[in-house]
């Protein structure tokens, strides 16, 4: 019990100092790229923890959330382009689209499991990357502009220390989020329909619901993450949604670990600096890539988190055992 209790302890401890270097991060940094790229790995936070909402905890495995990023994305650039919506309202819009095709995708794909679930996400996300370089309308290969991230006609972009701020407050209230949705029962629904489909329906769990949720719920994080990415950029072309582009997020995943609330943000970051540090290895970079990948499925199958788990209860016990022995000294020198 003592050792459960140092290990919450531990765990409130890494929140805070996490915290506290996330918060003052900006200050010690002064490069623009620097603050932009740091400000990309909030958004991929997002997206990742929204597709492990659907693959963790869910159990239902998607390669083409990919497609909602490109939503979210092409219609806040839409509404505010032509309908002239505020940023933040147009952003939130978006991803309340994309999370709605994600329910009309999941209605028919809901029975579906495994492989064919897979392919059905590849096929959507080949169907909307196609339809969106077939419509002139988008000017798909020139690149539509966007209007940059701003709040009250404030255009955050002109320093990139607030772009990093506004995605930093929305990754805390997504894992705020994503917390109270998998401790609620809705999260104890998509585990049940996640381990055993037939158990959960003999329980009386409306297992469909609970899978078309768990979709709308994944999808509009990825919405949100599009949309975000488009005004950060300040331009949306076609390329950036092809149908591969959406096994990044599964590797997110495997890098930090799924069914953990932490693991798709530690995921994002090791994604992203991995990205970084190959970019000069143009010739090589999937194949070192690749083998990081198939590294990291061989020796951390359970992601980051796991070996952080692990390390966290090997420094409890012997952060107790410590606190013993010094306890017994005390009492023998009492003696």
């Amino acid at each position: 019990m003592k050792g459960n209790m140092t290990v919450k302890k531990l765990n409130r401890i890494i929140l805070l100092v996490l915290g506290v270097i996330a918060v003052i991060l900006p200050l010690l940094i002064t490069n623009s790229y620097r603050l932009y790229f740091f400000s990309f790995v909030g958004i991929y936070v997002v997206a990742a923890s929204g597709l492990d909402i659907l693959f963790g905890y869910a159990g239902m495995i998607s390669f083409g959330h990919i497609a909602y990023y490109a939503i979210g994305a092409y219609v806040t650039t839409l509404l505010t382009s032509y309908a002239g919506l505020p940023v933040m309202a147009s952003i939130l819009i978006a991803a309340a689209v994309a999370a709605a095709a994600g329910a009309l995708v999941a209605l028919p794909c809901s029975k579906l499991k495994f492989q064919f679930l897979a392919l059905a996400s590849i096929a959507f996300a080949n169907f909307i990357y196609q339809l969106i370089c077939n419509i002139e309308f988008l000017q798909p290969y020139r690149g539509m502009k966007v209007e940059p991230l701003s709040i009250f006609g404030v255009n955050l972009n002109s320093d990139y220390r607030y772009t990093y701020y506004f995605i930093l407050v929305w990754v805390v209230i997504a894992l705020l989020a994503k917390h109270m949705i998998v401790k609620s029962k809705i999260g104890r629904a998509f585990m049940a329909c996640r381990d055993n489909t037939r158990s959960a329906d003999g329980m009386g769990i409306n297992v469909r619901k609970y899978k078309v949720m768990a979709f709308a719920i994944s999808t509009f994080y990825v919405g949100f993450a599009g949309a975000c990415a488009a005004h950060l950029n300040e331009l949306v072309v076609c390329n950036t949604y092809v149908q591969a582009n959406s096994f990044n997020y599964v590797i997110m995943c495997i890098f930090g670990g799924v069914n953990t609330i932490f693991g798709p943000v530690i995921g994002a970051v090791v994604f992203q600096f991995i990205n970084e540090a190959l970019a000069s290895a143009t010739a090589w970079r999937d194949i070192i890539f690749g083998g990081i990948v198939m590294l990291f499925i061989a020796f951390l199958p359970g992601g980051c988190m796991s070996a952080l788990r692990g390390l966290e209860e090997k420094l409890a016990a012997r952060f107790s055992l410590g606190k013993k022995e010094a306890a017994s000294k005390g009492g023998k020198k009492d003696d």
